[in-house]
């Protein structure tokens, strides 16, 4: 029993260095497409983080009325610092919002009306960890009502379009792997049939000597799960630091799930598991 694995482990291994240029196709097309593959997990596992990174970059300004007193404006400000979702608030006075409309727009808004129409403002800072965007459309709401506050502008209302399009991604991103899918199983398909065709006489000798299809099979398996497992381990390296280099580049924290080698493997077997099986079942009819 051990000769014969033994035997059929090592006619795997002569079929995947026999068959180089075949070999080395099936190799290069599965690292591109599990690396297109693995990438496309990576954003997938960080699309929730990277909707919750844009919200909490995201900080509401509130517009108090223009009777409001420079106290008023100042409790307000220690008001909104009481609450555990606020981080800091910066308050914009009317000098300063004339000196930031002069930023934006190179114009002295005191010498083209007159005076300053400009109000006093509160920038609030949102906390990033926990960050709950229900929590704080309650706490907008909350002070719309308030006799001070004339408008609140919360940039945060544009984050259901940024997810409705996270959504269409989701959508493409599952077309695509199923796309990448077909043309792995295609390639080695194609692959393990080429490797049999070529071993055509040592297939007939194993069958006039009553060898089972199972058993003439395996060393074709062996051969597609080695081109499966080589690709797929070389993928996941690429992408693994890949990402690295991004994040250390970019200087931002995109998340690698831990298993991520583990289910690129495990994918890529069983989809050289299935293509295999099914190139064989043509050939040994």
């Amino acid at each position: 029993m051990i000769d014969k694995l033994a035997f059929l482990f090592v006619e795997g291994i002569k079929n995947f260095t026999r068959n180089k240029l075949a070999n080395f196709i099936c190799i290069i097309t599965i690292l591109i497409n599990f690396t297109i593959l693995g990438a496309f997990f990576v954003f997938g596992y960080n699309t929730e983080n990277v909707v919750n990174f844009f919200r909490s970059k995201y900080t509401f300004e509130v517009f108090l009325s223009s009777d409001t007193s420079l106290d008023q404006a100042v409790s307000l400000k220690n008001e909104f610092l009481d609450d555990s979702l606020i981080s800091s608030v910066d308050l914009i006075g009317k000098e300063e919002s004339a000196k930031i409309f002069y930023d934006e727009f190179g114009e002295d808004i005191i010498q083209i009306l007159g005076y300053n129409p400009l109000p006093v403002s509160l920038k609030v800072n949102l906390y990033d960890k926990g960050f709950d965007s229900e929590q704080v459309n309650v706490l907008i709401k909350k002070y719309e009502s308030n006799s001070l506050v004339d408008e609140i502008v919360y940039q945060g209302n544009y984050v259901d379009s940024i997810e409705s399009r996270i959504n269409v991604f989701i959508f493409i991103f599952l077309i695509l792997v199923l796309l990448l899918i077909f043309i792995s199983i295609q390639i080695i398909g194609n692959t393990t049939s080429l490797s049999m065709s070529n071993r055509r006489d040592f297939i007939e000798i194993l069958r006039y000597n009553g060898a089972s299809n199972l058993f003439i099979k395996t060393p074709f398996i062996i051969e597609a799960f080695l081109q499966s497992l080589v690709g797929s381990l070389l993928a996941f390296l690429l992408v693994k630091y890949g990402f690295v280099i991004i994040n250390s580049y970019l200087g931002i924290n995109i998340k690698i799930d831990d298993y991520l080698w583990a289910w690129m493997i495990v994918l890529s077997l069983i989809v050289s598991s299935y293509a295999s099986s099914k190139s064989m079942k043509r050939i040994l009819l």
